[in-house]
């Protein structure tokens, strides 16, 4: 045999136990078993996972419309519940939020919401403790790369001070999570001349986070759009951390293209009239 012969067929050997190696030690030498994921999948399969923290709002005033909370959150989870994604329930009202479960599968959570029931409270007049909520929800927030989600399902009792809000702003935004608010009531969120009584803050609180506000009032009939509305919003937040898009700054939220620059609002929770201003404006300051 020549020697350019024996050169050639060294090559040849050489690149067929090179193939040979790489199938069997994808990675540092580690054969995989079966039914194990290398490291790339595993970083998919972790990239489409989601944080999603749900709030309920469990105050006596809610007693006519608690089964259109619980449809509407039972309904998001089902629809966004991804492998690797956990789930967090929250109750709140005039007393001490609640952290029903943490960390959830899907499954668990949905369980835990069937079996919640409205406060009872012989108060008449009451304060409604969202902003303890909030705080109990942003505890739970877990500081890593998985995208995050507030879920507020509420009347819209949502006063709290104008520092803590914008504590709550920045906190939320260091730790690249967006709040959705659906408004559940069976009244209106309107005083006269369509001047909101319910809800103001949170609305302001959604457009900081690049969340979506929706006013699903009081009817299970609204129910499925709003479900449909919010789980996508949800899981854009997701995709687009997945792409790598980074959470907007304060300064530059008019600019940014995020899902939750809308609000949408049924005919039984806004006057007619007035719907025109339910445009929710980014880029304001707090």
């Amino acid at each position: 045999m020549s020697l350019q012969m024996l050169r050639h067929v060294s090559k040849s050997v050489g690149s067929t136990i090179a193939c040979v190696l790489f199938a069997a030690f994808p990675v540092c030498g580690h054969s995989l078993s079966a039914g194990e994921k290398s490291p790339n999948s595993r970083q998919q399969s972790s990239s489409s996972s989601h944080q999603v923290i749900i709030m309920l709002d469990i105050n006596p005033h809610q007693q006519r419309v608690l089964p259109v909370e619980l449809a509407l959150a039972e309904g998001i989870i089902q629809r966004v519940g991804q492998p690797g994604s956990t789930f967090s329930v929250i109750t709140f009202g005039s007393q001490t939020p609640t952290l029903l479960k943490s960390g959830v599968t899907a499954d668990d959570a949905i369980a835990i919401l069937r079996e919640v029931i409205i406060e009872r409270t012989r108060e008449e007049y009451f304060t409604v403790r969202f902003y303890d909520a909030l705080s109990l929800a942003m505890s739970q927030l877990v500081d890593d790369t998985r995208p995050k989600s507030l879920l507020v399902i509420s009347e819209g009792n949502d006063y709290f001070p104008r520092k803590t809000f914008k504590e709550s702003v920045v906190k939320a935004q260091q730790l690249h999570a967006a709040c959705d608010v659906a408004m559940v009531a069976d009244h209106s969120f309107y005083g006269t001349k369509g001047i909101q009584r319910y809800g103001f803050d949170l609305r302001r609180f959604a457009g900081k986070t690049r969340g979506r506000y929706i006013e699903v009032g009081g009817k299970l009939k609204n129910v499925p759009r709003s479900i449909e509305k919010l789980s996508e919003d949800i899981l854009n937040q997701s995709r687009m951390r997945v792409l790598g898009k980074k959470f907007p700054s304060e300064g530059r939220l008019a600019d940014a293209i995020w899902p939750g620059d809308d609000v949408e609002v049924h005919e039984d929770s806004y006057p007619i009239e007035s719907q025109d201003s339910a445009l929710l404006t980014v880029g304001f300051k707090c």
